[in-house]
């Protein structure tokens, strides 16, 4: 039996979209859904509790509440309810498969319409693909939506971790899932690939979203990058001739 339990403070009135994502392939999962619960006009409605949770409580969705490990966000004027992890580590690792069991479990039992999830394909991958991103799917979702132009992800490709989990309970359940999976880069957060995400979920449900505090992010790591190349040219000085 898990020990994972979902609280919900209000129910969900119109479970149409579900959304999350995980600390995984350059942030993209936390930095989309975290965004996602700032930018739009959403509300705490439950908490996810966990075993053995990190004890760590920040200011992270609103300086006038305090976040803890999981949790869950209601969006009315979108109709996106959003879980977030906002601590991965040892702990997700451990209870990574009962802990997406039981949001699986709840995303079913509530009957949403279909489930959107957001990670990160490694950018060394790509070659000469043009394309910014990839798509995994359902069984039920592919039954229900035409894929139009968009890439599925290659044969022989796997997503990895809770987002891997998450997809295959949710094939499982028969529940129309698609995960977007823009190329990121592998060793840093990439807010650039976040913001591609978000620009194909406006394709998915008309929904658009400012993006300028993940610009800003970008720009900031971006300078802080090249502030650490150039420190590290002026500690190795000019080449020696010997």
């Amino acid at each position: 039996m898990s020990n994972v339990k979902i609280n919900i403070m209000e129910p969900v009135l119109r479970p149409a979209y579900f959304l999350t994502g995980f600390a995984g392939l350059g942030m993209v999962g936390y930095l989309v859904v975290q965004h996602l619960s700032n930018a739009l006009n959403c509300r705490r409605i439950g908490f996810i509790k966990m075993p053995r949770e990190p004890p760590l409580s920040a200011y992270i969705i609103s300086a006038n509440m305090l976040s803890t490990p999981g949790e869950i966000y209601y969006c009315p004027e979108t109709e996106f309810t959003i879980s977030i992890i906002h601590w991965d580590g040892d702990f997700m690792t451990k209870y990574a498969h009962d802990v997406v069991g039981a949001i699986a479990r709840w995303v079913y039992v509530n009957g949403f319409k279909e489930a959107i999830l957001f990670g990160g394909l490694d950018n060394r991958l790509r070659g000469e693909d043009l394309d910014q991103l990839r798509i995994a799917v359902t069984t039920e979702y592919r039954n229900k939506h035409s894929l139009g132009r968009v890439k599925l992800m290659e044969l022989n490709y796997a997503i990895v971790g809770p987002l891997a989990l998450l997809m295959n309970e949710f094939e499982r359940l028969s529940i129309p899932a698609i995960s977007i999976l823009p190329y990121a880069e592998p060793f840093r957060a990439d807010p650039n690939a976040a913001i591609v995400a978000i620009q194909f979920l406006k394709e998915l449900t008309g929904i658009e979203v400012d993006v300028s505090k993940l610009r800003e992010l970008a720009e900031m790591i971006d300078k802080e990058l090249k502030e650490l190349q150039e420190s590290i040219k002026r500690r190795e000085g000019a080449p020696y001739i010997i």
